[in-house]
């Protein structure tokens, strides 16, 4: 059994954080003989392969060699451009869908163009092979035309947030939603709020949907509360308007001037195009406030930061979310959660472990919840016991890849 995992690119040593695909590997190598990964773009220097585990970069070779005429003459000859626009004529009349379209369909075209020779020079058996997309984009698209000529090919996808849900656009729409779920065998979405949407707005295809949480490994330790009174905050993702650090940094603020007796300690990790106006806000902090960005972080530089420092509560102020790695990670140390009723939040943050704000949250409702957390230490110390209870319930890895892996497994004895 064989599976050929298409990404967007493999996990490098300048990495962010890690991705889940190479997490999943060993769990993937215990059910399927070899797999081959196949990034659409290089990115560093690549972590170890696993054994049994192949990287093939031509595609990123092929993908990045095309130019924008290219993917516009794919697209425009292609069948699915124009059944989209039957499915959808009003793409006519929106100029930003048009061209959303085109480039979806060119790239998908593409991809199957170059995953069709691909399979042909290797001559792999396809009746014993699983062709996987990380994401429900173009790649899942582009795999699923394959049927054209391989009507029997198995196609699977992962799902998360930006590939799921059509109002995070402007206009609200993702090019071939109904294309894409008919020509694909199985969609797996990380979080019930995912599965919820696509069978909400495409209950045609529901016997395709399963709902495959994504996890992280234990991490042996739980992370401590401050023994000085003082009130540490962590918070980690890009510095974008979507993940509302600016209002983080106000309402932090705003919590210092209420209580001008109380010290604060802020620690972000991420980057991002906001980052000047972030600074500017904490350049402004009085001085019982001490904050830092740290810019991007390696995962196990921020596990290693839980281990070492006391942290009393994350938080997350985004206004969508799949389910975040970062508050994954947080839970499976045991600390609190502060987050937004959004997307997959409510699935991993509750009364149990943290406080849960309004979609959209106003700087006196995050203060209050972090004066909740610092007024009731012991209530605070059961949240703690819920982080963990939560990361060994639903986002265990072991668990949840070990799950998932046998699940991929059935589609092709299906």
């Amino acid at each position: 059994m064989n599976i050929i995992l298409f990404t967007k690119n493999y996990p490098s040593h300048n990495s962010p954080q890690r991705p889940f695909i190479e997490r999943e590997l060993p769990y993937l190598k215990k059910h399927f003989k070899k797999i081959t990964i196949i990034p659409q773009k290089k990115m560093g220097e690549y972590l170890p392969l696993p054994k049994n585990v192949v990287l093939d970069n031509n595609f990123a070779d092929y993908y990045k060699a095309q130019n924008k005429s290219d993917i516009f003459t794919k697209a425009i000859s292609s069948k699915c451009f124009y059944e989209e626009i039957r499915l959808h004529p009003s793409i006519l009349l929106a100029p930003q869908m048009l061209l959303r379209l085109i480039k979806f369909v060119g790239d998908a075209e593409l991809t199957q163009s170059w995953t069709k020779n691909w399979i042909e020079n290797t001559e792999i058996d396809i009746t014993n092979s699983l062709f996987y997309s990380f994401w429900l984009t173009q790649t899942a698209f582009g795999l699923g035309l394959l049927k054209r000529n391989y009507p029997k090919i198995k196609v699977v996808s992962r799902a998360h947030g930006y590939d799921v849900f059509e109002n995070r656009y402007t206009p609200a729409y993702i090019p071939c939603r109904t294309q894409t779920l008919k020509l694909i065998n199985k969609t797996f979405l990380a979080s019930a709020d995912a599965h919820n949407y696509l069978k909400k707005n495409y209950p045609s295809f529901s016997q395709k949907y399963h709902t495959a949480c994504l996890g992280v490994e234990p991490t042996n330790f739980t992370s401590k509360a401050s023994p000085d009174k003082i009130f540490r905050i962590v918070s980690c993702s890009s510095i974008i308007p979507l993940k509302r650090v600016g209002l983080l940094a106000k309402a932090i603020s705003h919590a210092a001037q209420i209580r001008p007796k109380q010290k604060f300690e802020w620690i972000h990790f991420g980057e991002g195009p906001n980052r000047k106006d972030v600074q500017k806000a904490i350049n402004e902090f009085p001085s019982s406030i001490k904050a830092e960005l740290y810019g991007f972080t390696p995962n196990t530089q921020i596990l290693a930061h839980y281990k070492k420092n006391p942290v009393d509560i994350f938080v997350n102020l985004s206004t969508t979310e799949g389910t975040p790695v970062s508050i994954m990670e947080a839970i499976s140390c045991g600390i609190p959660i502060i987050a937004t009723k959004v997307g997959g939040n409510p699935e991993i943050v509750s009364e149990e472990n943290g406080i849960l704000l309004s979609e959209i949250p106003s700087e006196k409702e995050i203060v209050e919840a972090f004066f909740k957390i610092i007024d009731n230490p012991e209530v605070t110390l059961e949240k703690r016991k819920g982080s963990l209870n939560i990361w060994r319930e639903k986002y265990n890895a072991t668990k949840n890849f070990d799950k998932f892996a046998q699940q991929l497994l059935s589609v092709l004895k299906e």
